[in-house]
């Protein structure tokens, strides 16, 4: 799947376990704005939950471990 760079870094942060508000700290984010690009990410790996969605990531190469 085509993951755009911002995405792509938040799905990586995801995947380290950060919760919505550390990644919007982190990135200078509203909440808002990291919650509809976890809802996105979700969308476009059809998955419907975080743990989901992180195997996913894993196992399609779209994020390192």
């Amino acid at each position: 799947i085509n993951i755009s760079r911002s995405r792509r870094e938040i799905l990586m942060l995801i995947c380290k376990g950060l919760s919505n508000a550390e990644i919007s700290d982190l990135l200078h984010l509203s909440q808002r704005t990291v919650e509809r690009h976890r809802a996105s990410l979700l969308a476009k790996t059809n998955t419907h939950n975080s743990i989901a969605m992180v195997l996913y990531a894993i196992k399609h190469g779209l994020v390192e471990i």
